[in-house]
């Protein structure tokens, strides 16, 4: 039992293009005035820009396809925490944290409400930074990099959350090795290519 297409796809596009964000953030350099960038680190703050705006779309749709209802879940999966029921679920997983040390791990993903959850948190964190980002684009100068203070103020955070995204990817990527390890392969499950 896997995922829908779309939501498929949507996954694989962020996939895709939070690495690349996170990769080309190392290698850039925003404009400042009085300094001189390497065509390098002009090539990377342009990537690193087009990347976050389409990164923007892709989780907007993603969040506004799980809001439909059509996708798996929904809303009730990636935000839990929103109805009784979902607390509840969220607690009895909590009390089962020290057996996820012993590897009694859910075979599936969407089973679980501490990984709808994390995947939920996921999709505001790159919300978040994908919006910010979006603001900072359409408010910085191009060529002195000079914004008004707002605009200084999110590009503060923007960058504090680099550091949250990395976390969150190392996070996510460690959980699918560990359940690899115990013998889930969920790697079909949310693949666009793999079969219905």
């Amino acid at each position: 039992m896997g995922y829908d297409r779309p939501t498929r796809w949507l996954h694989t596009g962020l996939a895709l293009a939070i690495p690349l964000q996170l990769l080309t953030e190392l290698f850039m350099r925003r404009p400042k005035l009085g300094h001189v960038r390497t065509g390098s680190e002009i090539l990377f703050f342009e990537v690193h820009e087009w990347v976050g705006l389409a990164a923007c779309a892709i989780v907007v749709l993603h969040i506004l396809w799980s809001a439909l209802g059509t996708a798996k879940g929904g809303f009730a999966r990636l935000f839990p925490y929103l109805s009784a029921d979902g607390r509840r679920a969220i607690i009895d997983e909590i009390r089962e944290i020290p057996g996820w040390l012993s590897g009694k791990l859910h075979e599936t993903a969407e089973e679980s409400a501490i990984a709808g959850t994390v995947h939920g948190l996921g999709l505001l964190l790159v919300l978040g930074m994908a919006s910010t980002g979006t603001v900072i684009f359409f408010g910085m100068e191009e060529l002195t990099g000079h914004m008004s203070p707002f605009v200084h103020a999110l590009a503060e955070i923007h960058g504090t959350g680099g550091n949250l995204v990395w976390a969150y990817l190392i996070g996510h990527v460690g959980m699918v090795a560990l359940h690899r390890i115990k013998g889930h392969n969920l790697l079909p499950r949310i693949s666009p290519l793999a079969r219905d």
